[in-house]
């Protein structure tokens, strides 16, 4: 993959109607676009574990999956890869999701094996696949190609050869979009569960220092306290000598008058 240009330039060129852009843009709130953000990361991160299981694995030798594979792992990692596509593409949840279910569509019908020397390419091709299967708007082949970091030739290619391999089957049964989904959730749920079980332990650890710092700041109150104490008790002390020194100076000077 080439590198690509700047694509909030490229956005204002005639790629797209502002008519039609503006259409896009409005169909992404931003709650679920933290939505699409979350899913992203749970996809990525699950590719990456694939990828990572597959390192000792050989690739398929079909040579319509060569289309797929890059010389060398790209420095963009798999969730920046995917989030950047996701950013300047404004798609729906729901087409994030297709994404996964098309990436395991082709593997599981041709035996083939996610690494990293293919994964972006095919991420590119199953995410150009769902948007236009699955949104009513979308962006020119051009302004993909740009975010995508391929040329066009070559993006109508992985497109066009990724059709073939999963004998144009694009179509997703309900029941089974609910269990990918589901299944993505459940990844999030367990996720959740850790944090919260660092985020209490977190709270615990705050709560014994807590303690410990009242602790500390009740002994050194305790410590000043007893200090006065001591030191009313001194001072009484003193106060009564000196009133015994007193009462003494008086005895003395009234026997000093009788004298």
């Amino acid at each position: 993959m080439s590198d690509t240009e700047d694509t909030e330039e490229f956005i204002t060129n005639k790629s797209i109607s502002s008519k039609k852009k503006q259409i896009i843009l409005e169909t992404i709130t931003p709650k679920e676009e933290l939505m699409i953000i979350s899913t992203i990361e749970l996809i990525s991160d699950l590719l990456v574990k694939i990828c990572e299981e597959n390192k000792i694995k050989k690739c398929n030798k079909n040579y319509l999956l060569k289309s797929f594979t890059c010389k060398n792992i790209l420095s963009i990692s798999i969730k920046d890869y995917f989030l950047r596509l996701s950013k300047h593409a404004k798609v729906n949840e729901s087409t994030i999701i297709l994404i996964l279910i098309y990436i395991d569509r082709i593997c599981n019908m041709n035996h083939f094996i996610l690494t990293y020397y293919n994964i972006h390419k095919l991420i590119l091709a199953a995410f150009i696949l769902a948007i236009k299967y699955n949104e009513e708007n979308y962006y020119s082949m051009i302004y993909y190609s740009k975010i995508g970091g391929v040329s066009v030739t070559e993006l109508n290619i992985l497109e066009y050869e990724y059709l073939i391999l999963i004998r144009y089957k694009l179509f997703v049964q309900q029941k089974l979009f609910d269990k990918y989904y589901n299944d993505l959730m459940s990844l999030k749920d367990d996720s959740d569960d850790e944090e919260y079980e660092e985020e209490y332990d977190e709270l615990e650890e705050d709560e014994k220092d807590d303690e410990e710092e009242k602790e500390k700041e009740n002994n050194i109150i305790n410590k000043d306290n007893n200090n006065n104490i001591i030191k009313d008790v001194y001072y009484k002390k003193e106060k009564i000598n000196n009133n015994i020194n007193n009462v003494n100076d008086i005895s003395y000077e009234t026997e000093a008058i009788r004298i």
